[in-house]
């Protein structure tokens, strides 16, 4: 991808102007620089000098360096340019041969470069910019670096509000927020515990922390999440709580799922670690089950690197958790514990990034649908590729990774060609039944084997262009013909 001089900098000598994210002058801070380097997504910038000759390059990899050296003590980049000008010629790393200058013939900046054709492309990529960056240093400049610190309340606020539920409780990670779920709705020895068979382990791992019983269902093949036929197959007398999993951003069938467990008076866990944003029948998903926990984990939609958050309606179920979370401590009250609890909290660090990951939401989940839509169009026609089927029109599913099936005889070799083409790709989740940890409560769940063998997941991030996509459509057709 190439940009002229018009679209990349200003028209003129001067200093580039602000929004000019992959070129820097001389006389800008090394701050401007970090957060040039974090908005344009490829971590690098180049640095030019009077009458806009480019004197070298700079990336986060270079700052942080020079931070830890004292280098804000100097601030502007021309007290530091004979570290980064070797870079122009004498650079093997990935971003020069990204990020390239393209010169007129007295050797003038006039435009720019993008060629991915050789990047390493990961499967994904924390996506973050000036606002998380200038969060964090407000709550690290604040001391408040702990989880007493005002990003925490800040975050659970703007994140249940999102979802629209009356409570928000930060937590450590995702596998936390499903165990201290469980724990508030009284899950424990001798109750049962629905789960799908395709899912991430921690689901499972969650009830067993509760040292309950996991009774695992197959998933649908249309929707890849548990169904209310599959759930109302696996409920007795024992059942004390269902986790519907909202597999890669696609809606389980929540509302029948939910209607069907309150009449029984059995307790309703949504796992949502994937599914920011999707919705069923209108409603964002995390607002029908009795609570609704959510990973912030570094490859998640919103991240906070590690982090997760449970969200209840019930006010009671909030109090618990909170207590729970923290040492199960009376909050009013020093030190007293009413009851065993855990330390499960977030920081105030880790609080700042999630509240700045939300006011970009949108804009990530317009741009991992448009990346699944443009795989879909140039994956086309591939034989044995298949796509994830349409959703009735009660479903919204949101896209996480954009994902795809192919033949199982022909997963391992694809994989391998991706990455001997550096392009990283993942398979689906292992069948929970299949693993070690889990054979005692295995079922005969074909559906889950099927896409557990068939599923593969593909770059999803702002790193993804029409360079990108060619590339694997080139590792693709090379494998499957």
């Amino acid at each position: 991808m190439s940009l002229s001089i018009a679209e990349a900098l200003p028209i003129g000598d001067g200093a580039p102007e602000e929004g000019d994210d992959f070129v820097c002058s001389t006389s800008e801070s090394l701050i401007a620089a970090i957060e040039k380097c974090l908005d344009n997504g490829l971590g690098t910038c180049l640095v030019i000098g009077e009458k806009r000759h480019v004197v070298g390059r700079i990336s986060l990899d270079d700052i942080g360096k020079a931070v830890l050296d004292g280098a804000l003590l100097n601030p502007t980049l021309d007290q530091h340019i004979e570290k980064f000008s070797h870079r122009l010629h004498n650079d093997s790393s990935v971003d020069k041969d990204v990020l390239q200058p393209v010169l007129d013939a007295s050797g003038r900046l006039i435009g720019i470069d993008i060629d991915r054709t050789s990047q390493h492309i990961q499967v994904a990529r924390p996506d973050m910019s000036h606002r998380e960056f200038r969060s964090v240093l407000d709550a690290f400049l604040s001391s408040w670096i702990s989880s007493k610190g005002p990003y925490v309340d800040k975050f659970e606020q703007e994140f249940r509000a999102f979802i629209g539920t009356g409570h928000g409780i930060a937590v450590s990670n995702g596998t936390v927020a499903l165990h201290l779920a469980l724990l508030a709705l009284g899950v424990g020895p001798g109750d049962e515990v629905i789960v799908p068979d395709l899912t991430f382990a921690a689901t499972i791992n969650a009830v067993l922390f509760c040292g309950a019983t996991p009774v695992i269902v197959d998933v649908d093949r249309h929707t890849w999440g548990m169904s209310l036929a599959g759930v109302q197959q696996a409920t007795t007398p024992r059942t004390k709580a269902i986790i519907p999993v909202h597999l890669y951003g696609r809606p389980a069938e929540i509302g029948p799922i939910a209607a069907f467990a309150a009449k029984r008076g059995i307790g309703v866990v949504e796992d949502c670690a994937e599914a920011h944003g999707a919705r069923y029948a209108g409603r964002p998903l995390g607002q029908f089950g009795d609570v609704a926990c959510f990973s912030f984990y570094a490859n998640k939609i919103v991240t906070t690197g590690e982090g997760g958050m449970c969200l209840t309606n019930s006010a009671e179920l909030a109090k618990a958790i909170r207590l729970l979370r923290d040492h199960g401590m009376t909050p009013n009250r020093s030190y007293w514990h009413e009851r065993v609890g855990y330390n499960y909290r977030i920081t105030n660090l880790q609080a700042a990034i999630g509240y700045s990951q939300l006011w970009r939401i949108e804009e990530v989940l317009d741009r991992n649908k448009d990346i699944a839509d443009a795989y879909q169009a140039a994956l086309k026609g591939i034989p044995g590729v298949k796509f994830p089927p349409p959703m009735d029109s009660a479903c919204e599913p949101v896209v996480w990774l954009a994902s795809a099936q192919v033949p199982a005889a022909k997963r391992d070799q694809l994989l391998l060609a991706a990455h001997e083409a550096k392009i990283e790709m993942r398979p689906f989740f292992h069948s929970l039944s299949t693993l070690p940890p889990y054979e005692k409560y295995a079922r005969v769940c074909p559906n889950s084997l099927e896409l557990s063998a068939t599923g593969i997941n593909l770059p999803t991030s702002r790193a993804v262009d029409d360079q990108v996509i060619d590339r694997i459509v080139k590792v693709f057709r090379n494998v499957l013909g």
